[in-house]
């Protein structure tokens, strides 16, 4: 029994290492391609270097970022702040009403005004029974 945890433990051991083998060549690979290209530029490790850590000039604001801040916690939803120095929440620009607009029954010459000519019952009708789209009516 206790040799069969050993083998085990011995599995375990060889299939972590062939990953970190796997792992290792891969970075050799790389870092193999890299100085191949680096000969074949004329550059050297610092020059690389200073590519990579390109710095955002002085006068570029730096990058809004999404989200939360970080360490910032957000409070419990049920908590409300009464403090008075809370900003007062902006309010929402109201949205301009719809025109009013005028249609005509070309049958009876009867008129009526709406502001949502699509979901209006009479101008549905008068549209059924003339067999004609609602927006042919508009005067």
């Amino acid at each position: 029994m206790f040799i069969e945890k050993v083998f085990m433990d011995i599995a375990k051991l060889q299939k972590q290492l062939q990953a970190e083998h796997k792992a290792l060549d891969q970075k050799f690979k790389f870092i193999s391609e890299l100085q191949a290209l680096m000969t074949k530029y004329g550059q050297s490790a610092e020059e690389l270097v200073a590519i990579l850590t390109v710095e955002p000039a002085a006068d570029t604001p730096p990058a809004k970022k999404r989200g939360r801040k970080a360490g910032v916690k957000k409070a419990a939803p049920s908590i409300k702040k009464t403090s008075a120095a809370a900003a007062p929440a902006k309010a929402r620009k109201k949205m301009a009403p719809r025109p009013l607009r005028s249609f005509k029954n070309p049958k009876t010459g009867e008129m009526t005004k709406t502001r949502a000519p699509q979901v209006d019952k009479v101008i549905k009708n008068w549209a059924q029974e003339l067999k004609v789209d609602w927006r042919s009516l508009e005067v």
